[in-house]
């Protein structure tokens, strides 16, 4: 073997070596850099212990002090033993005295149950109530569950009629919300009606007013007054003259009134259906009366009317024209 041969060879050894020593080391290098990256992701992927705070030390000489010694008791049998004369026995009270229950002392504003019955003085100013305002009291409407609303009467109230109102009345269109029911009209003098009528507050009214110059027509002509005065129809749910066409009457609201005759003070008596053609103190009488009616109400129908009005004298106070300012007077 050459020279050169050896040489060669102890190269090709060398490169060998050096070789196999750059691999280990890229083997360990490799093998480290994944060991470090598991325990990374081992350390991410670890859960998160809580933080345990440091448990304190007792501290010396700060231990709990020792309890003190109890005292030694006695057995039952030395203190059933014990002498009777040196020990002392607690004095028995006795039972105090049951006492009658006290009533409870209630002011009068909390006393329960009903309110005693009032004093003397309280009791005479009760009694000098007015039966009126008790009426009003006891028969107030305001105060029923079934209130009827209703218009008072200042006629009625004024004691320019005698009377009293009344339930309403109502039948399919006819009827009358506050209906009274009249004995008398006249204030001063008060003339009767020979038997009730049902009317309207504001007939009444103007039959208030209509009485006085019928008045002075009958002292005119027969040279008394009027002690009464009979009637025909008042209310009634009809249509004109009892007719079964044509328009409903005033009769059907309570809003008319038809007068047959009347009765003097000095006995003597006039009826519209002989009378109007009758002596000449009842024509004159009966012509004196139709003009004043004329004058106070609306409507007014008498013997030269229409043959349906030759015994009574139609007086209303229903409404004619656009304006409710027309009268009928016949």
């Amino acid at each position: 073997m050459t020279l050169f041969s050896q040489q060669q060879r102890c190269s090709t050894l060398v490169l060998l070596s050096l070789t196999a020593c750059f691999a280990t080391t890229a083997l360990i290098s490799t093998a480290d850099m994944a060991e470090a990256r598991q325990r990374r992701h081992s350390t991410a992927n670890r859960p998160v212990l809580p933080v345990v705070p440091p448990v304190p030390q007792t501290k010396p000489g700060s231990e709990a002090a020792p309890e003190a010694p109890r005292p030694e008791e006695k057995p039952a049998e030395d203190i059933q033993k014990a002498d009777p004369e040196t020990t002392p026995v607690p004095e028995q009270k006795p039972a105090p005295e049951a006492k009658p229950a006290e009533k409870p002392d209630v002011k009068p504003a909390e006393q329960l149950g009903p309110n005693p019955p009032p004093d003397g003085k309280a009791a005479d100013k009760n009694d000098t109530k007015s039966d009126d305002e008790d009426t009003a009291e006891k028969s107030d409407p305001a105060t029923s569950p079934d209130r009827v609303y209703q218009n008072a009467c200042p006629a009625l109230m004024n004691g320019d009629v005698q009377g009293e109102i009344i339930p309403p009345l109502s039948e399919g269109m006819c009827g009358e919300r506050s209906p009274l029911k009249i004995t008398a009209i006249g204030k001063d003098k008060p003339v009767k009606f020979a038997a009730p009528i049902t009317t309207n507050c504001t007939m009444a009214g103007t039959l208030a007013g209509w009485i006085g110059d019928v008045e002075q027509a009958a002292q005119k002509s027969f040279g008394a007054g009027i002690e009464s005065i009979s009637t025909g129809s008042d209310y009634q749910c009809r249509k004109v003259n009892n007719g079964h066409k044509g328009r409903v009457s005033e009769h059907a609201f309570a809003n008319a009134l038809d007068i047959m005759s009347f009765k003097f003070t000095n006995g003597k008596a006039t009826e519209l259906g002989s009378g109007w053609k009758g002596s000449p103190e009842e024509q004159e009488f009966w012509r004196s009366v139709q003009k004043t009616s004329c004058e106070k109400f609306m409507t007014v129908i008498g013997p030269d009317g229409d043959a349906a009005h030759q015994g009574n004298l139609h007086l209303d106070l229903g409404c004619h024209g656009k304006a409710c300012k027309a009268r009928i007077c016949e």
